[in-house]
């Protein structure tokens, strides 16, 4: 039986040591603030992100390394037979890109997968290549096996405020105004690879108890689902209560990771979820 190692970028929103010991070997997007670039978990930590960004510094997040991206697997190749790489959506980003363009060294050793999501949805396509692969899916069948899930694998999204989005340059100055004034929150969703909002929620509140509806009406079976945040435990323990009902199994609650923080601030909270 060969030996597969399976790689995620770090929008995984786990640290290195959470992701080896779920049999996952990272490789670090880019953090840039003010500016200077930093690799994710390994010259930055979460916190110091979400400091940076109260603190009024502009915050930013780039690709993986090339470099490090090749490290890895040469290092990976030395004790395993082929390599699953999983990464944050081709729209969102241009880390698969250079997967497929590092991958290409090393012949059809190397299978790079889009997963059209972020975050906890890394985690239910890593999930599932490992069960298609005990199942007996050929190599070369992979992705057309993974497809189905991707396709159902959804992200929703609230800020705790407009103000990062504003910086971004997301919303205008008037957008933040009016939103603000009127406490209006953008409930965002990640489907098909891109985020889009998809409702305006009246205060916090409203907007959770929208994220828990939006996964009601998206899976009406039940849902796998997993919960993150940008330093808001308060935040996520509302809306896991939301959403705890028959048919819901919370895998996991973890940071957000830069790839969310950075664009949408501090206080953000997430669900990814996929069909059970």
């Amino acid at each position: 039986m060969e030996r597969i190692a399976f790689v995620a970028d770090s929008t995984l929103g786990l640290s290195p040591q959470e992701a080896l010991e779920r049999d996952i070997y990272l490789v670090p997007q880019q953090v840039i603030i003010e500016g200077q670039s930093y690799r994710d978990f390994v010259e930055i930590t979460p916190s110091q992100v979400i400091e940076a960004q109260l603190a009024g510094k502009k915050v930013s997040t780039s690709q993986i390394s090339a470099l490090d991206l090749e490290a890895l697997y040469r290092q990976l190749l030395e004790k395993f037979d082929r390599i699953v790489s999983v990464h944050v959506s081709s729209k969102l980003s241009g880390t698969c890109s250079t997967a497929h363009s590092v991958a290409q060294q090393f012949g059809d050793r190397i299978k790079v997968i889009d997963s059209l999501s972020l975050n906890g949805g890394l985690s239910f396509v890593i999930e599932e290549a490992r069960r298609k692969l005990a199942a007996g899916v050929t190599w070369d069948k992979l992705e057309e096996a993974l497809a189905p899930l991707i396709a159902q694998i959804r992200g929703f999204v609230l800020p705790a405020t407009l103000e990062y989005l504003r910086r971004g340059g997301r919303i205008g100055s008037l957008q933040h105004f009016v939103g603000s004034m009127l406490k209006l929150l953008p409930v965002l969703e990640v489907r098909d690879g891109l985020v889009r909002p998809i409702e305006r929620a009246r205060g916090w509140h409203k907007g959770l108890q929208q994220l828990a509806e939006a996964l009601r009406k998206t899976y009406p079976a039940g849902a796998r689902v997993i919960l993150a945040h940008a330093y808001n435990p308060k935040g996520i323990e509302e809306l896991r209560k939301l959403i705890s009902q028959e048919g819901v199994v919370i895998e996991d609650v973890r940071e957000c990771g830069p790839a969310v923080a950075a664009h949408t601030g501090p206080g953000t909270v997430a669900l990814f979820a996929a069909p059970r």
